[in-house]
């Protein structure tokens, strides 16, 4: 018998802001170095998993397509896509991309919008096709800090979770997608480890290949 291939693309992003380092990229780094050697709880609860990844740059417009670049290479069943948010103290499952560029910072190209669109004309919002309300019960459960998040603020990390959205519904790909920020897990203060965060993520996938709806419950924040 032969087992179907389910691949799933993980993607976190370069250094910027001045760090030498970006603990989105470490993860996925380690997802995929757990799922080569068969170690994801994802491959426990379903065959056939595959894990690939990419390393997106911090500029406006060249992350989407790149992005876009290796959804067309992988042809993946799953999209993750990971990032940094520092001076956080959970994992924050990003519930909503915004059409909107407003950068406090320049990117790591100089580039600066102020309050553009990251698509012209489309969609004001979109959202996440992940299942975050059972992957935060899971995550919670496993005793990782999570929280449902309604901003993925208005910088890269917006910009890719929005393009992604914007792709797949574009080339008609109804397959999971979505956005995971992570603290900065080399912090001294740090709340969890990046090998925890690895976990997280690993059950974020293994819930979003559940063909359910998200499970029904009040789980959202009052700011």
């Amino acid at each position: 018998m032969t087992t179907e291939t389910r691949r799933v693309l993980l993607t976190g992003f370069e250094p910027f802001g001045g760090l030498d380092y970006n603990p989105s990229w470490d993860v996925a780094q380690e997802v995929a170095r757990r799922a080569r050697l068969q170690e994801l709880t994802t491959q426990q609860e379903l065959s056939g998993v595959v894990v690939s990844t990419a390393c997106l740059p911090v500029e406006f417009d060249r992350a989407g397509e790149v992005l876009k670049a290796a959804i067309t290479d992988q042809q993946p069943d799953m999209v993750i896509s990971l990032g940094l948010a520092a001076g956080t103290d959970a994992l924050r499952l990003e519930r909503v991309g915004l059409n909107l560029r407003d950068a406090r910072i320049p990117d790591n190209a100089g580039n600066q919008p102020d309050d553009a669109p990251v698509v012209p004309g489309a969609d004001t919002a979109l959202f996440s096709t992940l299942r975050l309300k059972a992957a935060q019960r899971r995550i919670a459960e496993a005793g990782f800090p999570v929280q449902l998040s309604t901003s993925a603020g208005t910088y890269v990390c917006n910009d890719v979770l929005y393009t992604l959205l914007h792709h797949l519904i574009a080339t008609e790909q109804q397959i999971p997608a979505g956005f995971l920020h992570v603290p900065d897990l080399h912090a001294h203060s740090a709340p969890l480890t990046v090998s925890e965060a690895a976990t997280a993520v690993d059950l974020l996938m293994a819930e979003s290949f559940v063909t359910a709806e998200d499970e029904a419950r009040p789980a959202g924040s009052l700011h």
